[in-house]
């Protein structure tokens, strides 16, 4: 499920995270499926760090990341949640859920 990543930076505060960029014109983001979007959350939380909910809006076309992260929990992904700051594309500062897959937290 790789498509073409490429490094970007995403600065909040004084938190810098190195995340992966996925290609947003490819086939596989344009599938809204459930199955699909938790694939692409599942996807990315394997290869970064974390995943905010803005991040998986803007960037893996997930507009509920919390049900898909549920969702990928009950299917035995251990995936805790931190609260944290983060800015849109206009800016503006928003709390959001952060969401990282812990060591040992795959099924």
């Amino acid at each position: 499920m790789k498509n073409a990543p490429t490094v970007s930076s995403q600065s909040t505060n004084n938190n810098q995270l190195e995340q992966v960029q996925y290609n947003t014109d490819s086939e596989n983001m344009r599938d809204l499926s459930a199955a699909a979007q938790r694939a692409r959350i599942l996807d990315y939380l394997q290869n970064n760090r974390a995943l905010t909910t803005l991040y998986a809006r803007h960037h893996l076309n997930v507009m509920h990341p919390a049900a898909r992260v549920m969702e990928l929990r009950k299917h035995g992904y251990k995936i805790i949640t931190n609260r944290r700051e983060d800015t849109d594309s206009k800016g503006r500062l928003h709390r959001v859920a952060e969401y990282v897959l812990m060591p040992g937290g795959e099924v």
